[in-house]
């Protein structure tokens, strides 16, 4: 598998990881390409962050704007691998 095809199903399984749904096997790829792409490290940090920006103000719905944000990151990250 070519790195643009790693990184499209990398982008495909974000979401999954971080909900703790991805099984085994789909968790070692995932992890795997972390280690070797700059732009999957990039985005993972990203929705880190986000995660516990969005933690540490007690809200359960995310901010106005922060959505469309990270979807636009995706968008952009996946555009750039085609």
């Amino acid at each position: 598998m070519s790195h643009v095809d790693d990184c499209k199903r990398f982008i495909q399984c974000l979401s999954e990881h971080f909900d703790g749904e991805l099984d085994a096997e789909l968790e070692v790829e995932f992890m795997l390409h972390i280690e070797h792409c700059e732009k999957a490290q990039a985005l993972v940090h990203t929705f880190e962050r986000t995660i516990i920006l969005h933690k540490q103000t007690g809200r359960t719905t995310l901010p106005p704007g922060i959505h469309e944000r990270l979807r636009a990151a995706l968008k952009a990250c996946q555009e750039s691998h085609e």
